[in-house]
């Protein structure tokens, strides 16, 4: 290869761009994960907005292939499109021209994929994710710096480069080969080594226990109420929790972007303080009052502004911090700031007797479907174990879809 300074230089941008690339695709890999299994412990560091949310798009049917994240695709054939351009970088192979022209066809497959997850994004989605956008404009900016690094790059001597896979260049369909192999090698020793490897499975038998689980009756015009589109729902989520309950934080983000990804989804959220001051259920009573001042902030944030959601997704973002204060008015002090609420205005609420008898019916609702503690997720009014784990909400989606 004629390796001037100046392709040399094209190179190493590319394989800079490239390797960029993979650290984004790791962290998308390792982020669907978290929201698919119910790991996340909180919003993303890429959810700006309700556009521009990274867990909504990852939380969506468009977020894996063949059962494999299209991060972890996208992770791998960055690694071996690094390899190839390195090995041309560098003079590592006896050929460079070739192995350039082959770095070239791989970083257009890396465009082309790009190019149609931004029309699927577009298309059909009415979320954006920017750590997403970063990985396709990485992979524009790669192509174009290996096509200016690349060496004689003519229709007749790709066409060549393409034939001599089978033939003399077999080492290089060997690569390429290996961008599946090792995508399927990677998400099976994840979900082997985080114990969810059998989820699929689970799911099924937790749908086969829901469908025949007694059926509940619920106020759904008490709680928070979530729905992305205006349609009759096929599915209404009911789900109780508890403010300081860790795994009731967990479940929130799941819980959300499924109901986001389904126009025909309903989200009610219904409080279930651990809290004796407000809640029968706890039989031996007690408690600080601060989870149920927490169901009571969030109820009368909907009811004075309609930023119920608001204070929900602030209280549980900031759970440690709230849990540790131990100061309920210091507690209602921030969510008035976080929703822009008069703080006299949100106290009155709390301590008067509408929204805590609400509450307080809420929790008997509870009580009487026999929850045995939080998060609790019933579907069209039956019991869904799991039910905070996206794999077994789409199975019992798709069994009320048939």
């Amino acid at each position: 290869m004629k390796n001037t300074a100046s392709k040399s230089k094209f190179l190493l941008i590319a394989m800079i761009a490239t390797l960029i690339g993979v650290g984004i695709h790791i962290y998308l890999t390792l982020h669907y994960y978290d929201i698919k299994f119910g790991l996340s412990a909180g919003d993303s560091m890429c959810n700006i907005n309700e556009v521009l949310n990274c867990d909504a798009v990852t939380a969506s049917k468009f977020s894996a292939l063949l059962g494999v994240p299209i991060a972890l695709w996208g992770a791998m054939t960055n690694l071996v499109l690094v390899y190839f351009l390195g090995v041309t970088r560098f003079n590592l192979v006896q050929d460079s021209d070739r192995t350039s022209r082959y770095a070239l066809l791989l970083s257009g497959v890396t465009v082309v994929a790009s190019v149609v997850m931004g029309l699927i994004s577009v298309t059909a989605m009415s979320n954006l994710c920017i750590f997403c956008i970063s990985a396709y404009v990485l992979s524009i900016i790669g192509f174009i710096f290996t096509w200016m690094g690349a060496e004689d790059v003519t229709a007749e001597n790709i066409s060549n480069d393409i034939k001599d896979i089978f033939t003399s260049e077999r080492w290089v369909a060997g690569f390429l080969l290996a961008i599946p192999a090792f995508a399927f090698l990677a998400n099976i020793m994840y979900l082997e080594s985080h114990g969810l490897s059998d989820v699929e499975k689970m799911a099924k038998e937790k749908v086969a226990y829901w469908q025949v689980a007694p059926q509940q009756n619920f106020d759904l015009t008490k709680g928070l109420s979530m729905q992305k589109g205006t349609e009759e729902p096929v599915m209404t989520i009911v789900e109780f929790a508890d403010f300081r309950c860790g795994h009731c934080k967990h479940a929130a983000a799941p819980l959300h972007n499924f109901t986001k990804n389904h126009p025909d989804v309903r989200l009610i959220y219904k409080p279930f303080p651990l809290d004796g001051t407000c809640n029968e259920a706890m039989k031996n009573g007690g408690g600080d009052g601060i989870s149920c001042g927490l169901a009571f902030a969030t109820l009368c944030s909907e009811k004075i502004a309609q930023k119920g959601w608001v204070a929900h997704d602030y209280i549980f973002d900031n759970q440690e911090e709230i849990t540790r204060m131990m100061n309920l008015d210091k507690n209602l002090e921030s969510i008035a700031t976080a929703t822009g609420i008069q703080l006299e205005e949100l106290k009155t609420c709390v301590k008067g007797t509408e929204i805590p008898e609400v509450v307080r019916n809420t929790a008997k609702e509870g009580e009487v479907a026999q929850i045995r503690g939080t998060p609790a997720i019933f579907v069209n009014g039956k019991l869904l174990d799991s039910g905070q784990l996206i794999p077994v909400l789409e199975a019992a989606y798709k069994t009320l879809k048939k």
